[in-house]
């Protein structure tokens, strides 16, 4: 059996590469078409599509070969099939990572079973990590990416005193929880050093509580110094604002999606993982709102500025469709997806790294809309709903930026003193 792909649309990129067919021969051409399907459907352009099909031709080819069936595929022979590709010459797609598309499309159609990934032999303190994780989990309801970050703190301090060798918590003792805290707060900021003594703190209640050591050693972590409301919110000012969102070509896809996400941040201050989880559902463009899932999972709606409406009208307009995904801000390259809250990071610190701001997350997007709204009259009160603070001492430290107000509330220096 054989198969060609459709000539695409006149005026559709990559039309050279279009007008060019692609001739499945063997096991798999029945499924080449679905394939393609797939893989335009997931935001695949025309050249990136055939490409891969022309690698399933391959594969397809020797597959007819070995005299063997697509049900016959195991890892060990996507292996062979990638070393023999290696031999005959081919200078692209020479790993199994490079099948993965065409793997997982013969598994969703009944064709495969799931290809289980090696099983790489965990250590005792990845295993004894793994234990506490599940039991953040299932038992404190704690959430998967906060019970991740605990466990690798966990498996640091465990890795750092036992090694590779068994696990015998019973030796634990004061001092190595407490050198392993302070040997971590000469890496760490303060916030993080706090974040590894709670992690650290949670861990060895747990093994305590459930009999794995006989002494409490809760108390033997050390307080991290640090005081709220130490230090001042590092905001940008209008200036820098305006450079870093000039760093965005808005004549391009990604450009636009830059955009819309600082600026989005910019004048609502919301969170990575705020932007990183909007959906088409959650923008009402009739009434002006969108809504915010948060932290703790809690929903508010928040009014939508013109300005910023506008960027996110333009860039949903030329999105490419991604198939079924519905989130606002969708990666540039297939397969299409929604971008994870570090890839949102990573645009935010390299906008600034173009305009020569030193790197300091989404956050600093999020201090200087609470800073504007400041300086243009808004209370601290009004702050804290914008930026949905639980407790309005969070939203305390705002208060330092405000100078002209401040210096209404200085009292003269007794004598005339200055």
């Amino acid at each position: 059996m054989s198969w060609c792909p459709p000539g695409e649309l006149p005026g559709e990129e990559d039309t050279m590469i279009s007008a060019r067919q692609v001739r499945v021969l063997g096991p798999l051409a029945p499924h080449a078409e679905r394939l393609w399907e797939e893989l335009r459907s997931r935001g695949y352009t025309p050249l990136s599509a055939r490409n891969l099909l022309r690698l399933m031709a391959h594969l397809s080819r020797w597959l007819a070969g070995q005299q063997l069936e697509p049900v016959d595929l195991t890892r060990e022979r996507l292996g062979a099939f990638i070393k023999h590709r290696r031999r005959a010459g081919y200078t692209h797609f020479l790993t199994t990572r490079a099948l993965e598309p065409i793997v997982r499309h013969l598994v969703d159609a009944g064709v495969l079973v799931a290809m289980e990934e090696p099983r790489r032999e965990r250590s005792p303190a990845e295993e004894e990590t793994q234990r506490y994780i599940e039991s953040l989990r299932r038992e404190r309801r704690v959430s998967a990416a906060v019970a991740e970050r605990y466990g690798e703190i966990v498996r640091r301090f465990l890795a750092g005193h036992f090694g590779q060798d068994r696990l015998d918590l019973t030796h634990l003792e004061a001092n190595d929880v407490t050198g392993f805290i302070l040997a971590e707060s000469r890496r760490y900021a303060v916030g993080t050093s706090k974040q590894i003594a709670t992690a650290l703190r949670s861990y060895l209640g747990f093994v305590y509580l459930e009999g794995s050591i006989a002494v409490d050693l809760r108390g033997a972590v050390p307080a991290v110094a640090g005081w709220r409301l130490s230090g001042l919110p590092k905001a940008l000012d209008a200036a820098e604002v305006r450079k870093v969102l000039a760093t965005c070509d808005r004549r391009t896809a990604v450009g636009r999606r830059d955009f819309a996400m600082l600026l989005l941040m910019t004048r609502l201050g919301l969170r990575r993982g705020d932007v990183a989880a909007l959906e088409l559902d959650d923008i009402d463009w009739a009434r002006g709102e969108v809504t915010v899932c948060g932290k703790g999972r809690r929903e508010d709606r928040l009014p939508l500025p013109t300005d910023v409406g506008q960027a996110l009208a333009v860039h949903l307009l030329r999105l490419r469709p991604g198939g079924a995904c519905r989130k606002v801000f969708q990666r540039a390259c297939a397969p299409a997806g929604g971008l994870r809250p570090s890839a949102i990071t990573a645009v935010a610190n390299s906008r600034f790294a173009r305009v020569g701001i030193r790197p300091g997350g989404t956050h600093r997007l999020r201090y200087t809309a609470a800073t504007e709204m400041l300086r243009h009259g808004g209370s601290l009160d009004e702050i804290a709903q914008v930026l949905r603070h639980r407790s309005h001492d969070t939203t305390a430290i705002y208060a330092k930026v405000d100078r002209i107000r401040l210096r209404e509330l200085a009292q003269p220096w007794p004598g005339g003193g200055r």
